[in-house]
Protein backbone atom coordinates (compact mmCIF):
# COMPACT_ATOMS: atom_id res chain seq x y z
CA UNK A 1 0.00 0.00 0.00
CA UNK A 2 1.92 3.83 -1.07
CA UNK A 3 1.93 5.89 1.93
CA UNK A 4 -0.09 8.98 1.75
CA UNK A 5 1.58 12.11 2.76
CA UNK A 6 -1.72 14.31 2.83
CA UNK A 7 -3.74 10.95 4.76
CA UNK A 8 -0.67 11.00 7.21
CA UNK A 9 -0.23 14.66 7.66
CA UNK A 10 -4.35 15.38 8.48
CA UNK A 11 -4.36 12.62 11.32
CA UNK A 12 -1.41 14.01 12.54
CA UNK A 13 -3.13 17.59 12.77
CA UNK A 14 -6.09 16.53 14.09
CA UNK A 15 -4.27 14.55 17.07
CA UNK A 16 -2.39 17.49 17.52
CA UNK A 17 -5.22 19.54 17.69
CA UNK A 18 -7.60 17.96 20.32
CA UNK A 19 -4.20 16.82 22.30
CA UNK A 20 -3.44 20.85 22.75
CA UNK A 21 -7.17 21.83 23.68
CA UNK A 22 -7.13 18.56 25.35
CA UNK A 23 -3.99 20.27 27.26
CA UNK A 24 -4.67 23.56 27.40
CA UNK A 25 -8.90 23.21 28.41
CA UNK A 26 -10.00 19.97 29.53
CA UNK A 27 -7.19 18.60 31.98
CA UNK A 28 -7.40 20.42 35.43
CA UNK A 29 -4.79 22.76 37.25
CA UNK A 30 -2.52 20.71 39.69
CA UNK A 31 -2.75 21.65 43.04
CA UNK A 32 0.21 23.65 43.60
CA UNK A 33 1.68 24.64 40.34
CA UNK A 34 -1.73 25.64 39.04
CA UNK A 35 -1.99 26.93 35.57
CA UNK A 36 1.42 26.56 34.68
CA UNK A 37 1.40 22.29 34.47
CA UNK A 38 0.22 23.00 31.34
CA UNK A 39 3.64 24.12 29.80
CA UNK A 40 4.88 20.50 30.54
CA UNK A 41 2.33 18.72 28.85
CA UNK A 42 4.24 20.63 25.55
CA UNK A 43 7.79 20.42 27.44
CA UNK A 44 8.32 17.17 28.23
CA UNK A 45 6.88 15.75 24.27
CA UNK A 46 9.73 18.02 23.08
CA UNK A 47 12.52 16.37 25.26
CA UNK A 48 11.45 12.94 24.36
CA UNK A 49 10.99 13.92 20.37
CA UNK A 50 14.96 15.56 21.45
CA UNK A 51 16.26 12.41 22.32
CA UNK A 52 14.40 9.83 19.80
CA UNK A 53 15.49 12.26 17.05
CA UNK A 54 19.26 12.09 17.98
CA UNK A 55 19.31 8.31 18.97
CA UNK A 56 17.68 7.61 15.54
CA UNK A 57 20.45 10.14 13.75
CA UNK A 58 23.68 8.76 15.91
CA UNK A 59 22.29 5.16 14.33
CA UNK A 60 21.85 5.83 10.94
CA UNK A 61 25.41 7.48 11.36
CA UNK A 62 26.66 4.02 12.63
CA UNK A 63 25.30 2.72 9.16
CA UNK A 64 26.24 5.22 6.82
CA UNK A 65 30.28 3.74 8.49
CA UNK A 66 29.28 0.49 7.39
CA UNK A 67 27.69 1.04 4.20
CA UNK A 68 28.68 4.38 2.85
CA UNK A 69 25.59 5.44 1.77
CA UNK A 70 24.63 8.54 1.18
CA UNK A 71 20.94 8.22 1.73
CA UNK A 72 22.13 7.51 5.43
CA UNK A 73 23.69 10.54 5.91
CA UNK A 74 21.16 12.27 4.52
CA UNK A 75 18.97 10.78 7.19
CA UNK A 76 21.21 11.02 9.82
CA UNK A 77 21.73 14.84 9.22
CA UNK A 78 17.74 15.44 9.33
CA UNK A 79 17.10 14.00 12.49
CA UNK A 80 20.25 15.99 14.11
CA UNK A 81 18.90 19.59 12.70
CA UNK A 82 15.74 18.37 14.00
CA UNK A 83 16.93 17.04 17.40
CA UNK A 84 18.74 20.42 17.60
CA UNK A 85 15.84 22.49 17.15
CA UNK A 86 13.48 20.16 19.68
CA UNK A 87 16.19 20.76 22.02
CA UNK A 88 16.07 24.68 21.87
CA UNK A 89 12.17 24.38 22.44
CA UNK A 90 13.32 22.26 25.56
CA UNK A 91 15.34 24.66 26.98
CA UNK A 92 13.10 27.36 26.11
CA UNK A 93 10.61 25.64 27.95
CA UNK A 94 12.29 24.40 30.63
CA UNK A 95 13.67 28.13 31.27
CA UNK A 96 10.08 29.25 31.56
CA UNK A 97 9.26 26.39 34.30
CA UNK A 98 11.94 27.24 36.06
CA UNK A 99 11.35 30.95 36.36
CA UNK A 100 8.15 30.44 37.15
CA UNK A 101 8.62 28.33 39.46
CA UNK A 102 12.52 28.84 41.21
CA UNK A 103 11.98 32.38 40.56
CA UNK A 104 15.04 32.46 37.89
CA UNK A 105 14.94 31.45 34.20
CA UNK A 106 18.25 29.68 34.90
CA UNK A 107 20.27 27.96 38.02
CA UNK A 108 22.59 25.39 36.48
CA UNK A 109 20.02 22.77 37.29
CA UNK A 110 21.70 19.57 36.49
CA UNK A 111 18.79 18.71 34.12
CA UNK A 112 19.51 22.55 32.38
CA UNK A 113 22.99 22.16 31.96
CA UNK A 114 22.92 18.45 30.53
CA UNK A 115 20.40 19.43 28.42
CA UNK A 116 22.33 22.58 27.53
CA UNK A 117 25.60 20.71 27.14
CA UNK A 118 23.59 18.33 25.00
CA UNK A 119 22.23 21.44 22.84
CA UNK A 120 25.70 22.76 21.64
CA UNK A 121 27.80 19.11 21.35
CA UNK A 122 24.74 18.98 18.37
CA UNK A 123 25.54 22.76 17.37
CA UNK A 124 29.21 21.67 16.94
CA UNK A 125 28.02 18.76 14.96
CA UNK A 126 26.94 21.96 12.43
CA UNK A 127 29.60 23.39 12.28
CA UNK A 128 31.40 20.47 11.78
CA UNK A 129 29.99 19.39 9.08
CA UNK A 130 30.20 23.68 7.42
CA UNK A 131 34.06 23.07 8.03
CA UNK A 132 34.22 19.94 5.79
CA UNK A 133 33.97 20.70 1.87
CA UNK A 134 34.50 17.13 0.37
CA UNK A 135 31.03 15.21 0.23
CA UNK A 136 32.46 11.79 1.34
CA UNK A 137 35.12 13.13 3.96
CA UNK A 138 32.22 15.17 5.52
CA UNK A 139 29.60 12.21 5.82
CA UNK A 140 32.46 9.97 7.51
CA UNK A 141 34.01 12.74 10.15
CA UNK A 142 30.55 14.19 11.26
CA UNK A 143 29.61 10.12 11.46
CA UNK A 144 32.27 9.61 13.96
CA UNK A 145 31.45 13.03 15.72
CA UNK A 146 27.30 12.17 15.93
CA UNK A 147 28.53 8.63 17.70
CA UNK A 148 30.39 10.97 20.20
CA UNK A 149 27.79 13.24 20.91
CA UNK A 150 25.06 11.13 21.40
CA UNK A 151 26.59 10.37 24.71
CA UNK A 152 24.94 13.80 26.00
CA UNK A 153 21.24 12.29 25.36
CA UNK A 154 21.98 9.68 28.53
CA UNK A 155 23.76 12.02 30.38
CA UNK A 156 20.41 14.53 29.87
CA UNK A 157 18.77 11.64 30.78
CA UNK A 158 19.89 10.36 34.21
CA UNK A 159 21.49 13.90 35.32
CA UNK A 160 18.75 14.65 37.53
CA UNK A 161 18.76 11.17 39.14
CA UNK A 162 22.41 10.93 40.07
CA UNK A 163 22.68 14.68 40.88
CA UNK A 164 20.70 16.83 43.33
CA UNK A 165 18.00 18.43 41.62
CA UNK A 166 15.09 20.65 41.80
CA UNK A 167 13.46 19.31 38.39
CA UNK A 168 10.24 17.94 38.87
CA UNK A 169 9.93 13.73 39.05
CA UNK A 170 6.59 11.89 38.04
CA UNK A 171 7.39 8.49 39.90
CA UNK A 172 8.48 10.11 43.01
CA UNK A 173 6.54 11.56 46.25
CA UNK A 174 6.56 15.17 46.15
CA UNK A 175 7.20 15.36 42.46
CA UNK A 176 4.18 16.49 40.24
CA UNK A 177 0.26 15.36 41.34
CA UNK A 178 -0.64 14.36 38.36
CA UNK A 179 -4.57 13.18 37.97
CA UNK A 180 -5.79 10.39 35.35
CA UNK A 181 -7.22 13.28 33.16
CA UNK A 182 -3.60 14.70 33.60
CA UNK A 183 -2.14 12.07 32.38
CA UNK A 184 -4.32 11.64 29.42
CA UNK A 185 -3.64 15.18 28.31
CA UNK A 186 0.37 14.11 28.30
CA UNK A 187 0.02 11.10 26.86
CA UNK A 188 -2.02 12.61 24.01
CA UNK A 189 0.23 15.23 23.64
CA UNK A 190 3.36 12.91 23.60
CA UNK A 191 2.08 10.81 20.68
CA UNK A 192 0.57 13.46 18.89
CA UNK A 193 3.93 14.77 19.07
CA UNK A 194 5.75 12.12 17.78
CA UNK A 195 3.35 11.89 14.60
CA UNK A 196 4.69 15.35 14.17
CA UNK A 197 8.32 14.84 14.28
CA UNK A 198 7.56 11.50 12.09
CA UNK A 199 6.43 14.18 9.30
CA UNK A 200 8.69 16.42 9.98
CA UNK A 201 11.93 13.89 9.75
CA UNK A 202 10.77 12.52 6.56
CA UNK A 203 10.19 16.16 4.73
CA UNK A 204 13.62 17.39 5.98
CA UNK A 205 15.44 13.95 4.96
CA UNK A 206 13.46 14.52 1.31
CA UNK A 207 14.87 18.11 1.52
CA UNK A 208 18.66 16.93 2.22
CA UNK A 209 18.24 13.67 0.15
CA UNK A 210 17.92 16.18 -2.58
CA UNK A 211 20.85 19.21 -1.67
CA UNK A 212 22.99 15.96 -1.29
CA UNK A 213 22.08 14.47 -4.76
CA UNK A 214 22.94 18.31 -5.95
CA UNK A 215 26.23 18.38 -4.69
CA UNK A 216 27.01 14.39 -5.39
CA UNK A 217 26.75 15.63 -9.47
CA UNK A 218 28.30 19.33 -8.85
CA UNK A 219 31.06 17.13 -7.73
CA UNK A 220 31.22 14.47 -10.02
CA UNK A 221 30.98 17.30 -12.52
CA UNK A 222 33.86 19.32 -10.84
CA UNK A 223 36.24 15.89 -11.43
CA UNK A 224 35.38 15.27 -14.76
CA UNK A 225 36.23 18.75 -15.95
CA UNK A 226 39.99 18.49 -14.00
Amino acid sequence: MKFRDDIYLGITAVANLLAIYFALFIAPAEVELGELVRVFYFHLPGAIATYITLILSAATAIAYLVKKDYRLDAFSQSCALLGLLYGMITLIGGAIWANATWGVYWNWDPRETATLILWLAYLGYFFLRMSVENVERRASVSAVYNILAVLTVPLSYVSFIIWPSLHPRLSEGGGLGLTGTMVQALLMNMVSGLLFTGWLIWKAYKVQLSSDKLQLKLAEAVQSAD
